[in-house]
């Protein structure tokens, strides 16, 4: 995903040992994005809100030397229109994130709440990022009858989980997320599983996952750039517990015209052999600079008996 520039804070703390000074390094980042536009929903009825997500995030590193690092993540989302965090009392404060863990030449293993390993990289085959209510058709269609958290109101967060990020071998890592707990009624332990490459021109993923409640899903993924031009596409199975399968097909391209970039993307969910949902959208956003940019978008989103419905907005976003 893009980064920012963040505040920095720098902590260093020297421990006696024998008749050395050990020196541990810390360092803490606060970051985060606001946004709000003005749109018009599938109800016909005009907001004033969020559009794509708004969070503040801390996160931090400590050099604990010989290659090995502690981390830590904390992040939560709220609504900028009202000021509320996002799906209060239905939702963690922490909602987009709390782990803490260690980084070596082993790879990262973090424990707590987080995406799974499915969902932690699937954003990068959308062309808003899975990150945007009007347009994106990921938003709408993947993960149809899947939820990595089915205890946590349909969360693509794995909690009470185990998370590990392999290093990059021949341009590939390996991320794996699962929960060891069960409450009463589970059938399986959550877990994910996904492989990703990515040399900087071609990027593909294919990952597998099972919920507790025993709902399966798979993802296969393709993005690839050519000069300002970059297109990618998603396959999404889903099979709910009741046996309600899903296959969920999206497109996307990006091309980039300096300070702005040009997005479009087509998507569909066949459910049970019923088209659930036809989605094509369109949007346009120009970078003031690396922090602040602006936005024009909107999709026509076709349900079953040939019911269309359209969404269309503008917004602001800024990144800190």
């Amino acid at each position: 995903m893009t980064t920012f520039p963040r505040f920095r804070f720098l902590f260093v703390a020297g421990v006696a040992l024998g008749n050395g000074i050990a020196h541990a390094q810390s360092n803490v980042v606060i970051s985060g994005s606001l946004d709000a536009g003005v749109f018009r929903d599938t109800a016909k009825a005009w907001n004033v809100g969020t559009i794509q997500r708004s969070h503040l995030q801390f996160a931090g590193t400590e050099d604990l030397g010989d290659g090995l690092s502690a981390l830590f993540k904390l992040r939560t989302r709220m609504d900028v229109d009202t000021g509320a965090t996002e799906g209060a009392g239905s939702k963690p404060f922490w909602h987009g994130e709390s782990t803490v863990g260690l980084k070596g030449g082993f790879g990262t293993v973090r424990l707590g709440r987080a995406l799974d390993a499915i969902q932690s990289q699937d954003w990068a085959f959308d062309a808003w990022e899975n990150y945007d209510r009007i347009a994106s058709p990921a938003w709408d269609l993947w993960h149809w009858n899947y939820s990595a958290d089915p205890h946590g109101g349909g969360s693509g967060r794995a909690a009470n989980a185990v998370f590990y990020d392999s290093p990059s071998f021949a341009n590939t890592a390996l991320h794996v997320s699962y929960s060891p707990e069960s409450v009463e009624g589970d059938v399986a332990k959550t877990r994910a599983a996904s492989l990703v490459f990515n040399n900087g021109t071609i990027r593909a993923m294919a990952g597998a996952g099972k919920n507790s409640a025993g709902a399966t899903e798979a993802s296969y993924g393709l993005r690839g750039k050519i000069d300002a031009l970059t297109l990618m596409g998603l396959y999404n199975l889903s099979h709910s517990a009741a046996g309600s399968k899903a296959k969920v097909t999206t497109l996307g391209a990006l091309y980039d015209l300096g300070p702005t970039t040009l997005k479009a993307a087509w998507g569909q969910a066949d459910v049970d052999g019923i088209k659930k949902e036809r989605l094509f959208s369109l949007g346009a956003s120009y970078a003031f600079s690396r922090r602040t940019a602006v936005y024009v978008e909107g999709a026509s989103k076709r349900y079953p008996d040939d019911d269309a419905k359209s969404t269309y907005g503008v917004g602001i976003t800024h990144s800190f």
